[in-house]
């Protein structure tokens, strides 16, 4: 059975696990983060969890207000409800990265519309992410 896809930054997202109606259940995604993608603004959503695990390449990731660190393949990172986080890949070559999200359908609307809302080159436009992101329960937090 093929996987639904939806757009992230111009690459396709694989939905791996598809939330269950009406449950409070976990979403997973496959996806590719662009070669030299600057990352989303630092942010928080307080109505889902996202987690990310890296499968193949290096992202760089931040949380709080730490500094960005590397994330190889075969790191596990979570961000809870609140947290501030954000990641970018600053290499020629895209990143493969599995994304978890609980309640699953919450994470799963969110990342389906902020997709399509992030170009494959280039910034967004920066009033459209932060209506997105007001309407999703998440703050832009720079």
């Amino acid at each position: 059975m093929d996987a639904r896809t939806f757009p992230y930054a111009g690459q396709p997202m694989a939905v791996l696990a598809e939330p269950t109606p009406g449950v409070d259940s976990l979403a997973a995604a496959e996806m590719l983060v662009p070669a030299r993608f600057a990352g989303p603004v630092p942010h928080a959503h307080h109505g889902f969890d996202e987690a990310l695990y890296i499968l193949d390449g290096v992202l760089l990731l931040t949380y709080g207000h730490d500094d960005p660190v590397e994330a190889a393949a075969g790191t596990f990172c979570m961000a809870p409800r609140g947290v501030r986080h954000t990641f970018a890949n600053p290499d020629s070559s895209p990143v493969r990265v599995l994304g978890l999200w609980t309640p699953g359908d919450a994470g799963l609307r969110f990342m389906t519309d902020i997709g399509a809302a992030m170009p494959p080159g280039g910034a967004p436009d920066p009033e459209l992410v932060a209506d997105l992101y007001r309407r999703h329960g998440s703050d832009l937090l720079p």
